[in-house]
């Protein structure tokens, strides 16, 4: 991915594939886009325009339990339109996350979108291990192809809150950590994305 800069509302992202569904996924935020090439999109009319990993170098360690919130939300809406169309990713990778206007989030990893078949999605390519918001199953699985429920994308979702939030330390113990939220909305969110149980994972929208 390469985010070249047009004008102070104009930006241009290269080295994309499945633009359609990432136009799909912008207007679900109203955010104005055009693509002349399939693996490009330019991002018209916006505020401001920033990689995940640039936008995380103007706040704090941790972000506020308000954005927390409402960061959660965001890509809660974005699976959930995926999954309406047949579809979702293996999990979100923060080097290929865009910021729009401080507050939209928008994963651009698109070559790890999968389509759901019989409830599972089937991974058919390497991964980064190294990825901090791997879902749980991810981080445990060793075998390429791996088949697994397409709910397992919603540890992935947890663990970034949850890092934004708290803090990921390794070997965290997510259901300990979440006490200091304990009897908030979100504690309960990203209680049910973490269950053990992949298939009993729930996104909640309240």
């Amino acid at each position: 991915m390469k985010i070249e800069k047009i004008n102070e509302s104009k930006y241009k992202i290269t080295g994309l594939v499945r633009t359609n569904v990432l136009r799909d996924i912008l207007e679900l935020f109203d955010v104005s886009s055009s693509n002349d090439k399939d693996n490009e999109i330019t991002i018209n009319k916006v505020k401001s325009f920033h990689s995940f990993k640039d936008w995380e170098k103007t706040k704090h360690p941790l972000i506020d339990y308000i954005s927390a919130e409402e960061m959660f939300d965001n890509f809660a809406a974005i699976s959930l339109y995926l999954e309406k169309i047949g579809l979702q990713l293996s999990h979100l990778d923060p080097t290929k996350i865009v910021v729009i206007n401080d507050n939209i989030f928008v994963p651009v990893n698109l070559d790890d979108l999968y389509i759901i078949k019989s409830g599972n999605i089937t991974i058919d390519k390497p991964y980064d291990k190294k990825n901090p918001y791997l879902s749980l199953e991810l981080k445990e699985n060793t075998n390429i192809p791996f088949s697994l429920n397409f709910k397992s994308f919603y540890s992935s979702l947890a663990l970034l809150i949850y890092d934004k939030l708290i803090g990921l330390k390794e070997n965290s113990d997510y259901y300990e950590g979440l006490k200091i939220i304990f009897t908030s909305r979100l504690y309960w969110i990203l209680r049910y994305c973490l269950l053990e149980n992949t298939e009993d994972r729930l996104i909640v929208i309240v």
